[in-house]
């Protein structure tokens, strides 16, 4: 339950963390509504990881303990594969939704949770945070592939401790 709720806590803190007083001007109701939108895309993000869960134990116990079903573990492997293809809909719109609170706030979302003006250059990729939050729980193949849609091949295989 830990990693379900790192989203959540990453995308709360930054947005706590963006209240912080800014030099600039910034219109505070597009950034209040950037936030909530991106604790709701969070939010969804999570419901989503807990559906791959799910359907991962279903998976493994079918695998495990065979039964006399129709298709095997077909059916299970499919819904497991829909629920990894919704999640990495769900991380999307995470990114999407970072990105215009980053806008909109005048601030970046550090890698540590805090907020970093966006005329100084973050020390960490917030979405690289993310996908690591996630490494343990989910297969690697599918972590590259939702982070490739943010990042190049690259980029996610370094994010990612890959060679």
């Amino acid at each position: 339950m830990k990693y379900v709720d790192s989203i959540v806590r990453v995308a709360l803190s930054g947005a706590l963390a963006l209240f912080v007083v800014s030099a600039r001007a910034v219109d505070w109701d597009s950034c209040a509504d950037d936030l909530d939108r991106l604790k709701r895309a969070a939010r969804d993000a999570s419901d989503k990881a807990n559906e791959v869960k799910s359907a991962a134990e279903e998976l493994e116990n079918c695998k495990r303990y065979p039964s006399s079903e129709y298709d095997g573990c077909r059916s299970k492997a499919s819904s497991y594969q829909s629920a990894v293809s919704d999640l990495e809909s769900e991380l999307s719109t995470v990114d999407s939704r970072i990105r215009s609170a980053r806008s909109s706030c005048g601030y970046s979302l550090g890698g540590t949770g805090t907020a970093v003006r966006t005329t100084r250059q973050p020390t960490e990729n917030p979405m690289c945070e993310l996908y690591r939050s996630y490494k343990d729980k989910l297969p690697l193949e599918y972590l590259v592939k939702a982070c490739m849609q943010s990042m190049s091949e690259a980029e996610c295989k370094k994010c990612l401790n890959q060679r």
